[in-house]
């Protein structure tokens, strides 16, 4: 593997989190969008799933450093996938949280949910999917 696709912790994060805000603006901006049409938590799904491809794509290649190698995308996706279910059920879960049991207003629920969502994300996908790879 070359040398450019090595990946280190070292400003994995901030890549990350760069990724993870712009992933987080067209999630945002799908749910406010569907929102005025469906309900809130349909809405949520399908603007995090949107965003979810889209972060995909730049988390593996940006900030892990990693190839689109064509047995590598699939694996890494599915482990994305099932990583990114568990994001979705947290995030519809603070999300019910914040807009029925506190009555916050969708504008705010979501962005407090995406906080969270963002460090559970990250740390399972560097603990499951993206170890750092060692130098030989």
């Amino acid at each position: 593997m070359s040398e450019r696709l090595r990946f280190s912790h070292r400003g994995a994060f901030a890549r990350y989190t760069l990724v993870g805000t712009l992933a987080f603006c067209v999630d945002f901006s799908i749910t406010l969008a569907l929102a005025t049409r469906w309900h809130y938590l349909i809405a949520n799904t399908v603007g995090f799933i949107v965003a979810n491809v889209l972060q995909f794509i730049l988390v593996h290649r940006w900030v892990f450093r990693r190839s689109f190698e064509r047995g590598s995308v699939a694996r890494f996706y599915s482990g994305t996938l099932t990583i990114s279910l568990l994001g979705i059920a947290c995030s519809n879960a603070f999300v019910f949280i914040g807009v029925d049991l506190l009555s916050m207003p969708l504008i705010y629920a979501k962005p407090f949910s995406a906080v969270i969502v963002l460090f559970l994300n990250y740390s399972l996908r560097v603990a499951i999917l993206y170890r750092p790879i060692r130098s030989e």
